[in-house]
């Protein structure tokens, strides 16, 4: 990289390049034009957006107090018309004649005064305290069809004999309007009732009043009994038809409201034509009749539609000013930091002679010059890099090739040293068991004790030699691997007894797993012994005295075979679990025997598992043991032992 740097400074000549904007669209154009859609686009669409609702809060809650105020006081009027009514009744009920002479036949005076103050009332009749007719007067027959009838069984009797006003239900007459009965107590003196007298009332007055009512252009008004019936409408052949309402939902929530209070003021529903109006509603209590107001849908939300359009128009005239603006702006700011970008780009690539030249007058200007000024710096920097790269080049070479011819030496030194101690310490080991023995005489008690610990010695300073070569040998890459088909559990066995006598020293149980069925390998005997040595010894050497060390095995039945070592000595510290497996490493610590051996033997271990393709790892738990894993490739079924690899020397 660097002689490529330096022969571009050398060869490429001054560059500029001038601001111009041609395709300029990068990734920070996207970003840019992408939040000032979302900022500016997103108030005004959430401006917009709440003031279309509001304004549709507005226009619904004036629909509602202008329908609300037009249905109040029509009910109002409807209740005036029906209370004047029953002023008119009351003064002819308690006349200073009533008072003289009771009910009698010449009662017909007050019922002509009545007719002539209420036009409403078309029939008038005055009962006695028994039911019986005492007089009547009609404005269109002279005879009445109920002569001779007892009226004492009837409802609106009743009700007007205990001193109660009777309003009745709507009916129609000859289905030509509706009228309704109205009975009132007779009385002398109060409360002492000597009659009835009942008026049939024309409520046309109440279809007069409903159709002077206009709500906007297509609006209507209509009056409903509890019941259902349609006391008026514009349309008056709905009323003369008999029409009963009670199925729309507006007239259900009308008169639950009497009853629960839950009526709503306002309700959008569905007319009698089954087009969708805004309607108002209110309440004549005493005649439980209901004053409707209802506005088609459309049109009371025109001035809501022509609102949202303007919004919407001046929403779409304002995104667009704001987009140009953003146009205009990252044009003005994204084009020269592009030229910038290019800059940098062409400084990566080597070129230190590239200068920018922009002339935009603001900031950007300023920060080109400071570009250019650190272009300069560098290429003054590296000036003189070449010659001192090419030396600190060379002197790592020397050091580095130095270090290798070290490391071989280290490497033969320590092959020749341990094999140069191998030979006397094997003739040592040699004599020291032919004097156990007592070939050359009979031996003292003590004389035992002290051989037997030169014995003891003298294995252990083999083992630790022996290590010391498998080490030179691994790492001088000339270990030798044998793989023949080799069976695990023959092997198993071996080691176990070879080390049985130890564990029988030290009082630890020592057990293997065997498993029913022969498992046959592919490896190096030897190698796979000193592992199955290196980690059994290691197991035993940690566990305290009457713990256990157990061996066992499985197989996946296909292409490896897993070795388990498990020991209830002191486990193995969570950090300390990867390291254990390094050279020469050693766990320490409080509470735990001094270790003896150089650390090398799981090391080794890890290494000969490896180069056998398996792998070896340790389970642990401080104070409840230790189990070691490694794996081994299974035997290739119908492998014999002649067809099996021959030695490999692996390095």
């Amino acid at each position: 990289m660097i002689p490529r740097i330096i022969e571009n400074l050398k060869a490429a000549p001054r560059t500029k390049i001038e601001n111009r904007f041609g395709r300029w669209r990068g990734r920070l154009v996207r970003h840019y034009f992408f939040v000032s859609v979302v900022l500016i686009a997103g108030g005004l669409i959430t401006s917009g957006l709440l003031e279309i609702f509001f304004r549709y809060r507005e226009s619904r809650d004036h629909l509602a107090v202008l329908q609300k105020e037009s249905a109040t006081v029509a009910a109002l009027k409807i209740d005036r018309f029906i209370h004047d009514v029953e002023t008119a009744m009351k003064a002819a009920a308690r006349s200073q004649e009533i008072a003289r002479e009771g009910v009698s036949s010449d009662y017909k005076f007050e019922l002509k005064r009545l007719l002539f103050l209420a036009p409403a009332i078309t029939e008038a009749v005055a009962l006695s305290a028994d039911g019986n007719r005492r007089a009547h007067l009609s404005r269109s027959r002279a005879v009445s069809p109920d002569t001779g009838r007892d009226f004492s069984a009837s409802p609106a009797f009743q009700k007007a004999k205990h001193g109660q006003s009777y309003f009745g239900p709507v009916y129609l007459v000859g289905a030509s309007e509706p009228y309704m009965t109205i009975t009132l107590p007779i009385e002398n003196f109060k409360a002492n009732v000597i009659g009835v007298l009942q008026a049939e009332v024309n409520l046309k007055y109440v279809w007069d009043v409903v159709s002077a009512i206009k709500a906007g252009r297509a609006g209507y008004a209509y009056a409903v009994s509890r019941s259902g019936d349609l006391l008026a409408h514009p349309d008056m052949s709905l009323v003369l038809q008999g029409r009963k309402v009670s199925e729309l939902d507006q007239v259900q929530a009308a008169f639950r409201s009497v009853t629960d209070g839950r009526g709503a003021p306002l309700t959008v529903a569905r007319n009698l034509r089954g087009k969708e109006v805004i309607s108002s509603f209110a309440l004549v209590p005493r005649l439980e009749w209901a004053v409707f107001i209802e506005t088609p849908v459309e049109e009371a939300y025109e001035a809501l539609y022509a609102s949202v359009l303007r919004t919407s128009s001046l929403l779409l005239i304002g995104l667009g000013m704001a987009l140009f603006a953003s146009f205009i702006v990252a044009r003005r700011v994204i084009g020269p930091l592009r030229v910038l970008g290019q800059g940098v780009q062409r400084i990566g690539s080597g070129d230190l002679r590239f200068r920018v030249e922009l002339k935009t007058g603001d900031e950007i200007e300023a920060l080109a010059e400071e570009f250019n000024k650190m272009t300069a710096a560098l290429q003054d920097s590296y000036a003189d890099l070449e010659s001192k790269v090419a030396l600190r080049t060379q002197e790592l070479s020397v050091a580095n090739e130095r270090l290798k011819e070290l490391d071989r030496l280290k490497s033969d030194f320590v092959s020749n040293v341990s094999h140069e101690l191998g030979t006397p310490l094997t003739a040592i080991k040699g004599a020291v068991d032919l004097i156990l023995r007592e070939v050359a005489g009979p031996l003292t008690e003590k004389q035992i004790h002290y051989l037997a610990r030169v014995r003891s010695n003298t294995q252990h300073l083999a083992g630790l030699i022996r290590d010391l070569l498998d080490l030179a040998k691994i790492e001088g890459g000339k270990i030798e691997l044998n793989p023949t088909r080799v069976s695990l559990v023959g092997l198993l066995q071996e080691v176990v007894e070879t080390l049985r006598p130890i564990a029988m020293e030290k009082q630890i149980a020592l057990d293997v797993a065997m498993p029913q069925s022969s498992i046959l390998i592919r490896a190096d005997r030897d190698k796979v012994t000193q592992v199955l040595m290196n980690l059994i010894g290691n197991a035993m050497k940690f566990t305290p005295p009457h713990g256990k060390v157990k061996v066992s095995t499985a197989s996946d039945g296909a292409e490896w075979v897993q070795v388990v070592v498990n020991d209830t000595g002191p486990g193995i510290p969570t950090d300390e679990k990867e390291k254990i497996f390094d050279k020469f490493h050693q766990i320490t610590g409080e509470g735990r025997p001094k270790p003896k051996g150089t650390g090398l033997g799981l090391a080794i271990s890890k290494t000969l598992v490896e180069l056998h393709g398996g792998k070896i790892w340790v389970e642990s738990e401080v104070n409840h043991g230790s189990t070691f894993y490694f794996t081994l490739p299974a035997a290739v079924a119908g492998e014999t032992k002649a067809s099996a690899p021959a030695a490999m020397k692996v390095g």
